[in-house]
């Protein structure tokens, strides 16, 4: 079975729980990079020796270690709802979303970048965001 064809209709249906993901993803990254910082620190302070059970950071640091495998496993649950929404994310730094959809008999992609009201925007599979190009009311329409 293929990808999830949407119309521009599914599409704009689908972003208040596009845009909710993408919170909760922002908050998954911004918890690994509070923690990677702190264990960083810890690094910098005693390079490898930090590893080592007589350091008197060794707990702190292993707390942060299992801290951090605990975050990249939610981060990674995260990354699956979008997964199960059936949309490809482009760009986590932008939020930009790819959703499958046809223009003129052809697939492509429907593309929508967070702080956008709507998807009106959409490009050929291998053009990618450069090669963007407005929706037709025709299509919005549908």
């Amino acid at each position: 079975m293929g990808p999830k064809i949407f119309t521009v209709k599914e599409a704009n249906a689908c972003l208040p729980a596009v845009e909710e993901v993408l919170a909760a993803l922002d908050a998954a990254r911004n918890r690994i990079r509070k923690i990677k910082g702190k264990m960083d620190l810890l690094e910098m302070l005693w390079g490898d020796e930090v590893t080592a059970e007589s350091n008197p950071d060794y707990k702190e640091h292993r707390a942060y270690a299992q801290e951090l495998d605990k975050a990249a496993k939610e981060h990674e649950a995260v990354l699956d709802r979008l997964k199960d929404l059936e949309v490809t994310l482009k760009s986590v730094e932008t939020g930009l979303i790819d959703f499958y959809g046809v223009i003129d008999s052809r697939l492509v992609f429907l593309c929508w970048k967070r702080g956008e009201p709507e998807v009106s925007w959409y490009h050929h599979l291998e053009d990618g965001f450069a090669g963007r190009r407005e929706i037709e009311p025709q299509y919005k329409a549908i």
